[in-house]
């Protein structure tokens, strides 16, 4: 939300999201608060219902759990036909709470545990995306025990270096995941997992990255999957009937940002594998893509209150809020740029430049790097944008604060979807236990 939005404006010396002021969220609710717009969450799925489900046959976009999890937003993906990836049980558990249909449910993972695998294949999780070799043993003993059969997409990596920080590129040589593409690696899983009894394979899985502004990036990755499908057809004799294109789709933070159409990603990956699959007389594969931050990054607004405001002639001026760290990480993690505006005093002119640090007791402890504001004052309402992409999902309980609240919005309307930790919260799992 760096610009305004049909779901968050600023109008009427306030700012408004789907309707509702900010400053009647504040008084409701408290601060810090996630704010999450289920108009923008809601239009961005309608896009892709509208730009991939209705416009091509037998497609499916994945949700990426990882980005934002809760049953709210499962509940929202089971409505409009979705489907999620999750890379954990406990996020398997949190839509199966919601009540998600659990054949749309593909489980990733770079080390899935035994027990997670069980819990999931338990759970009819049949959908799996197969990171190594060890994890085909694992869920070939399991789905044997449980008399189930598994259908596995093997992730492949494509040997592209694309995304934002280096620690959200995932597609490059060096990478914790996947199989790699030299010296037949990846051939041999799969021959692994066509030699099991209980695994089905069904194609190959690529993800290069996270927050990826870079078109050429998408199309060399889908001309290499067309290559490894060529490759496991004549190597193996079996045909990949589905490929998973992965996320990353960027979204703006900044005004700097640019990011790229989802529709003109989609596009090309169709025309690429249609193209690709053609040449060979082959009928389409399925095709599956994994948009996260494009969801939900957009629809975040985190509304903190000004505490400290402390001025460092000729070096800079601090201005605190009552988070930090805790809740949102990536500033201090990904080195990420972010936009916002004091909201009681929006229409004010912009004449201080400030770092917006938060109350953790760590020098690296950022929220917004360097943003003009009015004069800031204790008891200012601060509201940092795009927030709602890997910041819920990422808090923690350092220096034992509770995490914040999340709250929809929606038609002038808000609603709790999750409540603010208490100090109880804090002491919940501690136990007072005599050695034994």
């Amino acid at each position: 939300m760096t610009l305004q939005t049909p779901f968050a404006q600023i109008r009427d010396r306030s700012l408004f999201i789907d309707d509702v002021d900010a400053m009647d969220l504040v008084k409701k609710y408290g601060t810090p608060l996630y704010v999450m717009s289920e108009g923008h969450i809601r239009h961005q799925m309608q896009q892709l219902k509208d730009s991939f489900m209705d416009k091509y046959d037998n497609v499916l976009p994945l949700f990426a759990s990882k980005s934002f999890s809760c049953l709210e937003i499962y509940k929202l993906a089971q409505e409009y036909g979705i489907g999620i990836d999750c890379v954990s049980a406990g996020e398997i558990s949190i839509a199966l709470k919601a009540g998600f249909d659990s054949h749309k449910i593909y489980f990733h993972g770079n080390n899935k545990l035994y027990s997670e695998i069980e819990y999931a294949i338990a759970h009819d999780v049949d959908h799996f995306v197969i990171d190594n070799f060890h994890e085909i043993e694992l869920i070939e003993e399991v789905a044997s025990k449980l008399d189930k059969i598994i259908y596995a997409t093997v992730r492949v990596v494509p040997e592209i270096k694309a995304g934002g920080h280096g620690y959200i590129q995932t597609g490059h040589k060096d990478t914790k995941f996947g199989f790699s593409a030299r010296n037949g690696i990846y051939i041999s899983a799969i021959q692994k997992i066509i030699d099991s009894s209980h695994i089905e394979f069904e194609g190959i899985h690529c993800h290069i990255g996270s927050q990826v502004f870079d078109l050429y990036a998408y199309i060399s990755t889908m001309h290499r999957f067309v290559n490894f499908a060529y490759e496991i057809y004549d190597k193996l004799g079996v045909m990949a009937t589905k490929i998973n294109a992965g996320g990353g789709y960027g979204i703006a933070y900044t005004k700097k940002d640019e990011p790229l159409e989802f529709e003109t990603i989609t596009s090309e990956i169709m025309n690429i594998i249609k193209d690709g699959y053609d040449k060979r007389g082959w009928p389409m594969p399925m095709v599956l893509v994994e948009p996260g931050r494009y969801v939900v990054g957009n629809a975040g607004i985190t509304l903190y209150t000004v505490g400290t405001v402390k001025e460092i002639p000729e070096v800079r001026t601090y201005m605190s809020v009552d988070g930090g760290m805790s809740d949102n990480i990536r500033t201090a993690l990904y080195d990420a740029d972010y936009d916002g505006v004091i909201v009681n005093k929006a229409y004010e002119r912009k004449d201080t430049k400030v770092t917006v640090v938060g109350k953790i007791c760590e020098s690296a402890d950022v929220v917004v790097k360097e943003i003009m504001v009015p004069k800031p004052e204790p008891g200012d309402i601060f509201a940092q944008f795009s927030t709602g992409a890997y910041h819920y999902t990422m808090s923690s309980n350092y220096n034992q604060l509770p995490k914040p609240a999340v709250v929809f919005t929606y038609k002038g309307k808000s609603k709790l979807v999750i409540r603010r930790q208490t100090f109880d919260d804090l002491t919940y799992f501690d136990v007072n236990e005599d050695y034994k």
